[in-house]
């Protein structure tokens, strides 16, 4: 995104090996960092439906050569980057000088306004009392494009899921089932964090993320399509099927019969061929009741 030259352009050789050695330093440690990784998957899964739904093309970087550089948001759309700078620890300042936060928060919106783009700064923190502090007595010249945000961090992701609401909410919405239990929101949030740890982050669509994630549990994550429907000779069969009712949610077909006597989930979308091969049966053997229909449902 940033080149040597632009950064020497505008800061000088000093600021320049600064920012190659804090992005070395960075690359390093970012596989083992997992406040780092958890918020990124936070992220993902909050913009996710914006991109589904609207179609949003949104970007992803991590450990580029920048300032604030343990996660970048470009949102093409808005011209606008979002640097985040994550320290999960209690004894942050500010700071004053070169090198301090509040100079690489500066500097991050120097170099952005150089390739006319906008600036959302922020500095997240694991302490709900060093966030109060930190936003109270943010520094006046970066006051106007940055802030600080509180996020959880435990030693577990349910943990974190059950005190992050936005982050629940997010991962209920791209997860298969409605309603789901907190193990299966683990499991998402799981193969989340695996696709976006093995992905280049130069830059990053989210949508590769999510098709990545996908890909690796297809059962579990939504069709990222919004308009599906059904063969519409499966639904004039599944219509004549007395106390069988059905809808597909999220790609996937639910059933039930008789109001819940029976009821289950196809554990495969209406994008696969897997399910194209269900629907070629139904259409062959057609059957008239649910006792029919059962075999090909399990």
């Amino acid at each position: 995104m940033y080149t040597e030259d632009q950064i020497k352009n505008l800061f000088g050789n000093k600021t320049v090996e600064y920012i190659k050695n804090k992005n070395t330093g960075g690359v390093s440690n970012s596989k083992g960092n997992t406040y780092e990784n958890i918020f990124a998957i936070y992220k993902i899964s909050s913009l996710s439906k914006s991109i589904i739904e609207d179609e949003r093309e949104i970007y992803l970087l991590s450990q580029c050569l920048s300032f604030i550089d343990d996660l970048v948001i470009e949102l093409t759309s808005e011209n606008t980057l979002q640097h985040y700078q994550l320290k999960n620890s209690s004894n942050i300042t500010w700071g004053t000088g070169e090198k301090s936060i509040n100079d690489d928060f500066k500097k991050q919106y120097e170099l952005n306004k150089s390739i006319s783009k906008e600036s959302k700064l922020a500095l997240v923190v694991s302490s709900l009392e060093l966030r109060d502090k930190l936003q109270a007595n943010i520094p006046d010249d970066i006051k106007n494009y940055s802030q600080v945000i509180y996020f959880y961090f435990a030693d577990s992701l349910p943990k974190i899921i059950a005190q992050e609401p936005e982050f629940r909410r997010s991962l209920e919405y791209l997860c298969a089932f409605e309603n789901p239990e907190p193990d299966k929101l683990e499991c998402l949030a799981t193969v989340l964090l695996g696709a976006w740890v093995a992905s280049e982050k130069s830059k990053l669509p989210i949508m590769d993320i999510l098709q990545k994630a996908q890909d690796f549990i297809p059962s579990y994550i939504r069709s990222f399509k919004t308009e599906l429907q059904l063969n519409p000779e499966i639904k004039e069969i599944f219509d004549k099927i007395d106390g069988f009712t059905y809808n597909l949610t999220r790609g996937f077909l639910q059933w039930e019969y008789f109001d819940g006597l029976n009821a289950g989930t196809l554990p495969y979308s209406i994008e696969t061929a897997r399910f194209q091969k269900f629907q070629e049966l139904i259409k062959k053997n057609r059957p008239t009741s649910f006792e029919d229909l059962e075999v090909f449902l399990i």
